[in-house]
């Protein structure tokens, strides 16, 4: 609204400075508005640019096609862990067995036959049960094994008696000769 098309109104300058400043709030709060506007559609703008530059990069490729292969990570991922598992678990179990030598042992068992479900072995058992049957060579000897004193008939070698007896023995054996009071050819022990 202009000045002088209020005075051709003939109205007062007093009415017309107020008329002026109630439109001039107007104005201002509709190019508050407007501004407020403005700036939604530059933001607008820019996020629509920057959406359109992420949609060229992957212009051309094909979203199936890398979901295959995700897939086909995730699974080979999952099958070399799984694999992992059962040869670690079989490690164990083969120096539980007491294995001399896994490599070997791991050569002769059918792995076919064997699975892991969680933390136990299956199928594993009874072949190395077969193995230690067939090849115990290749396991440890679990038997307990001859003492020092078995089959000698000497009872314990530091009984009062039995260890000179059989120093005496020795020393006769080697051709020394050794009196009771612990010396041998003359010289004390």
């Amino acid at each position: 609204m202009k000045r002088e098309f209020l005075k051709e109104l003939g109205l007062a300058d007093d009415v017309i400075d107020k008329v002026m400043a109630e439109n001039g709030k107007d104005i201002e709060a509709i190019k508050g508005k407007l501004d407020a506007r403005e700036k939604e559609l530059a933001t607008a703008q820019q996020t629509i640019q920057q959406l359109q530059n992420t949609v060229r990069k992957y212009d051309g490729v094909d979203v199936q096609k890398l979901k295959d292969e995700v897939a086909a990570w995730e699974k080979k991922y999952n099958d070399d862990l799984g694999r992992m598992k059962l040869d670690n678990a079989l490690e164990v179990a083969l120096v539980s067995a007491k294995a001399k030598n896994a490599k070997a042992v791991k050569a002769l068992l059918n792995m076919e036959q064997i699975k892991i479900d969680g933390e136990k072995l299956l199928g594993l058992e009874d072949q190395l049960a077969e193995l230690k049957k067939n090849e115990p060579y290749l396991f440890e000897d679990t038997r307990p094994g001859p003492t020092l004193n078995s089959g000698l008939g000497h009872g314990n070698p530091l009984e009062s008696g039995s260890l000179d007896k059989f120093l005496s023995a020795a020393a006769s054996a080697a051709g020394i000769t050794r009196n009771h009071n612990n010396t041998t050819n003359g010289k004390e022990q």
